[in-house]
């Protein structure tokens, strides 16, 4: 039978021809197959990859990442990824309601301060908590106070962990992160 130099590996102590399955020497059962016996099929890979799969996986993530944003966690939710979906959801919430509490200002879609629609895109991140502030906000913001602008910054920082879970969920869906 023709060895291949460096094609072996150990199965306990007898080395073992990865092309052939064959042990070569110094165990205690020594198998000996034909090569006939040996079918490429079972030690070749398939593509994991194609482009139905491919397609499906871009879908999941579009799908997966617009439930992240609107509302946070959700989209690992259906990922399956109860533990991460749940503590974005804490923690988004937890900033959002924090720097209502604080009276933060949230800012207005339309503004003619480029500061004004970068705190916007800011705030807009997190989703379904940017909607429910007019329920928070009910007194309006209170930035006279160090306390309204901390609560500015709760509430961008929560957009902002938001984009991250989006991407996150992003990575999983497409496989690049386990």
């Amino acid at each position: 039978m023709n060895e291949v130099p460096g094609n072996e590996a150990t199965f306990g102590d007898a080395p073992v021809n990865q092309t052939t399955g064959n042990q070569t020497a110094g165990g205690d059962a020594l198998v000996e197959q034909s090569p006939a016996a040996y079918t490429p099929a079972a030690h070749t890979i398939a593509p994991s990859h194609s482009v139905a799969a491919t397609t499906g996986r871009a879908g999941l993530a579009l799908l997966a990442a617009l439930l992240a944003w609107l509302v946070p966690g959700l989209g690992h939710l259906l990922l399956g990824r109860w533990g991460r979906g749940l503590l974005f959801f804490i923690a988004v919430g937890g900033l959002v309601v924090t720097g209502y509490l604080l009276r933060g200002n949230v800012f207005p879609p339309h503004s003619g301060d480029p500061f004004g629609t970068l705190g916007f895109l800011a705030d807009a991140a997190s989703g379904i908590f940017y909607y429910s502030s007019r329920f928070f906000e009910a007194a309006g913001p209170d930035v006279s106070r160090a306390a309204g602008d901390y609560g500015t910054r709760f509430i961008a920082a929560a957009g902002v962990v938001n984009v991250l879970a989006v991407l996150d969920v992003i990575e999983i869906a497409t496989g690049r992160r386990s």
